[in-house]
């Protein structure tokens, strides 16, 4: 794989646009299957997606699976038979979905699998590089619980983003491991990512250990919203992570409610989503492209893959300097000891 190093300069030119096109935008329709457009996360990715296909001409249509991979099927047919030219697929369970986008392929209407990977030849793959999150999570809890009692939340069990990230994870913490200053007391994928689900599942995590843990690696911050609940229905303050930067989890963050994110700047994948449909859709070269081929199964997708940063008490501010998030959002609650943005 590349280094990243270069990728935040392929965002830079894919967030300002592509030369002029051979074919009108304004021809185009780009549909979008989103797989749980309920999460806080997925609005932003879809303002950025709607800012780039605006200012182009394109049209948006888009449809909500609400974490049925049965739905998305369904959606998937459904956006073709709408008038989709491209789609752009944020996959929950990418088996189920590999067939309708064989199929839609097929039909010379171009996919892009959306932040989770479809490994399916023809597709093209943007996200941010799984294994450098799953690493930035590994890093900053061994920052703020370098020993004890780990419990481990993961994601869905059919996304393989789950298991890169968490292959990085384990690489991580992995001699902290093997020496006994880190007891994995607890590990457990959650369907769907639900946040309901993660509540239910630390809640038994802390029962059969009778509270005796020091810190909960979240995959995401939409689960983290749900395991904050648990901790502090307990009335346990310990570190726990999450990954995403979504506005909610910035706030948590501030309340001293969640240790860290792994800051993933969705708006700027939905905008950089957006111009590789409509290059797709035109049939032009996409700025930036990489060979990826760390997938579960070793398929090689065209792609291009952006970088991640870790976000806590310290460094709030850089997500309000690009205008991710805002001051008042992020602050929002905030009384004791409250984090320098918030002073």
């Amino acid at each position: 794989m590349r280094s990243l190093i270069t990728k935040a300069a392929v965002a830079t030119a894919l967030a300002v646009g592509f030369a002029s096109p051979t074919l009108a935008a304004d021809d185009i329709t780009v549909g979008v299957s989103w797989f749980k457009f309920a999460d806080e996360r997925w609005k932003i990715d879809e303002a950025g997606i709607k800012d780039v296909l605006e200012k182009a001409g394109a049209t948006y249509i888009s449809a909500d699976a609400d974490f049925s991979a049965e739905k998305s099927v369904a959606d998937i047919e459904n956006l073709i038979t709408r008038g989709a030219d491209v789609l752009i697929v944020m996959s929950g369970v990418a088996d189920a979905v590999g067939p309708a986008v064989t199929a839609a392929m097929a039909e010379g209407i171009p996919v892009v699998a959306y932040d989770q990977i479809i490994e399916v030849p023809g597709i093209f793959y943007t996200s941010f590089d799984a294994r450098s999150v799953g690493e930035a999570l590994a890093a900053g809890m061994l920052e703020v619980a370098p020993e004890g009692n780990y419990a481990l939340i993961k994601g869905d069990d059919g996304d393989p983003n789950t298991h890169q990230m968490f292959g990085a994870f384990m690489e991580g913490i992995q001699a902290k491991v093997d020496s006994g200053e880190i007891n994995i007391v607890g590990e457990q994928f959650v369907d769907g990512w639900r946040p309901e689900t993660a509540k239910d599942v630390i809640e038994q995590m802390l029962t059969a250990n009778n509270n005796d843990v020091q810190a909960v690696m979240v995959m995401n911050d939409g689960m983290a919203s749900g395991v904050s609940k648990a901790l502090e229905e307990q009335g346990m303050e310990i570190p726990i992570s999450g990954q995403d930067g979504a506005p909610g989890a910035l706030n948590r963050i501030a309340r001293g409610q969640q240790t860290f994110t792994i800051w993933k700047n969705a708006y700027e994948l939905g905008q950089t989503a957006a111009n590789v449909a409509l290059a797709l859709a035109k049939e032009e070269e996409v700025p930036g492209m990489i060979k990826f081929d760390k997938g579960p199964n070793g398929v090689e997708l065209d792609s291009v893959l952006l970088p991640v940063e870790r976000i806590d008490s310290t460094n709030l501010e850089k997500t309000v300097d690009v205008g991710w998030a805002t001051k008042d959002r992020i602050c929002a609650g905030v009384t004791d000891n409250p984090p320098a943005i918030c002073q």
